[in-house]
C-alpha cells in the first residue's frame, strides 16, 4: 500500500490568520475566547465564543464572489491557499499544472456547514416571502462546497469528497484522503476542515443543550479541558488544511515533508446521540485501530478534550485503557481556540504536526482545579519542550462517530 505524507499546512482560527501566528499563540497559552461581537448576544445565556477578528474575505475571493460563499467557505479558502502555497505545488497562475490536476483531489469536512446563511434565509423566507431568498443561498451553505470552491480555485480535478460527521469531520476528511491515495485513487489530496457556526441559532441551539460554558464574565478561562470546574465547551470558528501526497511523488519533486500519516482509526459508539459510550468504549476501538495500523510509540496526544464533563472523563478512561502504564503526554488546545466543531480535527492535526516539527508540547490552559477522575498529565497551563517522533490526534462527534489520526516524523 502506498505511503502518504504531509507536504503543506495552513490554518486560521481565533488566535491567528495563519499557521505560524496561530501556533505561537497556542503554545504561549493565549486564549482567543471573548464576548461575541458578530451579533447581539445580550439576551442569550451564552455570550462568549472564539471568533476570528481581522479576516477580510476579499483577501481570498473577488468581491463579487463573497456573497456566493458562507463564512465557513471563506475561512477554508484562506487556510487552503496557505497550505497549497506551503506545499510549493502551484503554478504562476495560482493553479496546479494540468499534468497533475486529474490526480489531485479534495477531501473536505464540516459538521454543520453554512448555518449562518441557513438562519438568515429562513428569516427572509418567513418575513419577506420565498421570492426574496438569496439565489446563492443553497450553494453557499452546502458542506461539499468546501471542495467545490477550492477545486475550482486550484484546478483540482481528482476525487472530490466530503465528510459530515459532526466534530470528527475534519479528522475523517484526513482519513478519507489518505485512503484515496493509498488505493491509487489520487496522487495528492487537499484536505480541508472548516466551520463557522457562531450565529444566533448556533449559539442558542448548543446553549439549549447545556453543552456550552456560561462563564460570560470570564471568557478567557471559560474553556477548561480536564479541569474539575469545567462547565461546557466554548464554540470557536476556523479552518485547517493539509496537502497529502504519495511519498515517492513528494520525494521526487523535492517537497518539504512535514510528517507521514501512518495510522487512522474509526468507530461508532452505538450508544447515545450526544453522550459518548461509557468508559469511552468507541474511542478505545478507534485508538486501537489507529495504533495497530501505525505500529509506532506515541509521544503526544492532542485530545478531543472539549471541556464537557463526559467527554473529558471518558476520554481519560479510554486513554488509560489503551495505553496502560505508558500513557503519553496529553493536551487539549480547545482552551485556546475554542471547539471549532467540524474543523477541529483538521486544525488539531495541523497543530499536532507543528508540535512534532517544533519539539514543543502545547499546554492545556485553564487547568486550575485537579479532577480525581481526570488524573493524567495534560501539560497544564505551560508548554513543554520535548522531542516528539509520533503524535495522535483524537476527534469524537455527536452521534457516536469517532476518528483518530497518527503522524510520525520521517
Amino acid at each position: 500500500m502506498r505511503r502518504v505524507v504531509v507536504t503543506g499546512l495552513g490554518m486560521i482560527n481565533a488566535l491567528g490568520l495563519n499557521k505560524s501566528d496561530s501556533f505561537e499563540s497556542i503554545v504561549n497559552g493565549q486564549s482567543g475566547v471573548k464576548r461575541i461581537t458578530s451579533f447581539d448576544a445580550e439576551a442569550f445565556p451564552v455570550q462568549i465564543a472564539a471568533e476570528i477578528e481581522g479576516f477580510d474575505p476579499e483577501s481570498v475571493m473577488d468581491a463579487k464572489e463573497v456573497k456566493k460563499a458562507d463564512r465557513f467557505i471563506q475561512l477554508a479558502l484562506k487556510a487552503t491557499k496557505e497550505a497549497m502555497s506551503d506545499a510549493g505545488i502551484l503554478g504562476s497562475n495560482g493553479k496546479v499544472d494540468e499534468s497533475i490536476s486529474e490526480s489531485f483531489g479534495v477531501s473536505s469536512g464540516a459538521g454543520i456547514g453554512g448555518l449562518g446563511n441557513i438562519e438568515k434565509n429562513s428569516v427572509v423566507c418567513a418575513d419577506r416571502g420565498p421570492r426574496r431568498i438569496n439565489p446563492f443561498f443553497i450553494p453557499s451553505a452546502l458542506v461539499n462546497m468546501l471542495g467545490g470552491f477550492t477545486s475550482i480555485e486550484f484546478g483540482l480535478k481528482g476525487p472530490n469528497l466530503a465528510s459530515v460527521t459532526a466534530c470528527a469531520a475534519g479528522t475523517h476528511a484526513v482519513g478519507e484522503a489518505a485512503k484515496t491515495i493509498m488505493l491509487n485513487g489520487a496522487d495528492r489530496m487537499l484536505v480541508i476542515g472548516a466551520e463557522s457556526a457562531i450565529c444566533p441559532v448556533g449559539i442558542g441551539g448548543f446553549a439549549a443543550m447545556k453543552a456550552l460554558s456560561t462563564r460570560n464574565d470570564d471568557p478567557k478561562s471559560a474553556s477548561r479541558p480536564f479541569d474539575k470546574e469545567r462547565d461546557g465547551f466554548v464554540m470557536g470558528e476556523g479552518a485547517g488544511a493539509l496537502v497529502l501526497e504519495e511519498y515517492e511523488s513528494a520525494k521526487a519533486r523535492g517537497a518539504k515533508i512535514y510528517a507521514e500519516l501512518v495510522g487512522f482509526g474509526e468507530s461508532g459508539d452505538a450508544n447515545h446521540i450526544t453522550t459518548p459510550a461509557p468508559g469511552g468504549a468507541g474511542a478505545v476501538r478507534a485508538m486501537k485501530a489507529a495504533l495497530k495500523m501505525a505500529n509506532v510509540k506515541i509521544d503526544y496526544i492532542n485530545a478531543h478534550g472539549t471541556s464537557t464533563y463526559y467527554n473529558d472523563y471518558y476520554e481519560t478512561m479510554a486513554i488509560k485503557e489503551v495505553f496502560g502504564s505508558e500513557v503519553p503526554l496529553i493536551s487539549s488546545t480547545k482552551g485556546q481556540i475554542g471547539h471549532c466543531l467540524g474543523a477541529a480535527g483538521a486544525l488539531e492535526a495541523v497543530i499536532s504536526i507543528m508540535a512534532m516539527q517544533e519539539g514543543v508540547l502545547p499546554p492545556t490552559i485553564n487547568q486550575y482545579t485537579k479532577d480525581e477522575e481526570c488524573d493524567l498529565d495534560y501539560i497544564p497551563n505551560v508548554a513543554r519542550r520535548q522531542e516528539i517522533n509520533a503524535v495522535m490526534s483524537n476527534s469524537f462527534g455527536f452521534g457516536g462517530t469517532n476518528g483518530v489520526l497518527i503522524f510520525r516524523k520521517i
